[in-house]
């Protein structure tokens, strides 16, 4: 699983190895350089790519060069994915908070309320990561 950190760990190395706003390195190097291999690299960089953090070039040598991206830096100056998970939970807490005090004040709707409670409860399970 790729989880927040892991894509905040690899966004925070090309963030900070790219004042000239590219970022460049040999494949065969990505564990050395960001800890992963080379496929949760890839993966993690295609996922950049799809969100708009980063533009990358792929070399028939194994090179890559990644141009980053002013979203990618505001991210990381607002907490990266760790920030954004922490937002997600918060609200949802919130949000489940409120919908616990509505079942007092709407009776009638206790069953909808319920299920929409036991829902969101269970989708939050499913974003946590695992410990071990």
């Amino acid at each position: 699983m790729i989880s927040y950190k892991t894509k905040d760990k690899i966004l925070n190395k090309i963030v900070s190895e790219s004042p000239e706003m590219t970022f460049g390195f040999d494949s065969e190097d990505a564990k050395k350089i960001f800890g992963f291999n080379l496929e949760t690299v890839g993966s993690v960089l295609d996922y950049f790519e799809s969100i708009g953090l980063i533009d990358q070039d792929k070399f028939l040598d194994g090179g890559v060069m990644i141009e980053t991206l002013i979203p990618a830096h505001d991210l990381v100056s607002h907490g990266g994915f760790t920030a954004r998970e922490e937002l997600l939970t918060h609200n949802i807490n919130l949000l489940l908070t409120e919908l616990e005090s509505l079942k007092h004040i709407l009776p009638e709707r206790f069953e909808t309320i319920t299920a929409i409670t036991d829902g969101i409860t269970d989708g939050l399970a499913s974003f946590k990561p695992k410990r071990s």
